[in-house]
């Protein structure tokens, strides 16, 4: 699975060096993640031992893993549903992106949602050459239940916490959102 080197907010095709492909840059990412060692501090490993515990509640995760279970689909391809749900129609590269999968990986993904008749292929307009991935009435339908589910974990989540802490928990993602796009680059 590709990990992001920065957080960064999604971004429509990255513009590669003439001569790299990806697997190439990828690479050179990891080396030079290496080549700096763990620069983690108290905060991002407090974080990261919370977001892992948090992780391990299975309630949490269970409504989409029955989906998965149910409807024979994999986390990557409820991922993807979900996506092309919120984005709508995108190209299949910015897909791969956004759930974190190669080009050669989302390939297969797509295959597979389009064989169940919930994706459909088509080519951008602004550009022929790139493909786009879109749902289909069916594949509307699945993020439908997705989007309920999803809801319906997180209206639980939120019910553990009183108001004030949900309040305090919105302004601190806002702020978070707020500053990262105002440090992002400019496209």
């Amino acid at each position: 699975m590709r990990r992001p080197t920065s957080i960064t907010p999604p971004s429509e095709p990255e513009v590669r060096s003439e001569g790299k492909d990806e697997a190439t840059e990828e690479k050179a990412a990891m080396e030079r993640l290496l080549e700096e060692g763990d620069q983690s501090t108290p905060d991002s490993r407090r974080f990261m031992g919370l977001i892992r515990e948090l992780a391990h509640f299975r309630s949490l995760r269970d409504p989409l893993a029955s989906l998965c279970d149910d409807m024979r689909l994999t986390p990557t391809q409820v991922h993807a549903l979900g996506w092309l749900g919120m984005d709508g129609p995108i190209q299949v590269g910015v897909l791969a992106q956004r759930i974190g999968i190669t080009k050669k990986t989302i390939t297969g993904v797509v295959d597979r949602l389009e064989d169940m008749g919930m994706v459909e292929r088509g080519r951008d307009a602004e550009d022929r050459r790139a493909v786009t991935a879109k749902l289909t009435d069916r594949g509307c339908e699945i993020y439908k239940v997705i989007q309920l589910m999803t809801d319906a974990g997180i209206r639980r989540l939120m019910g553990l916490l009183p108001e004030e802490d949900r309040e305090a928990l919105f302004g601190i993602i806002e702020r978070m959102l707020a500053r990262m796009k105002a440090s992002a680059p400019q496209r």
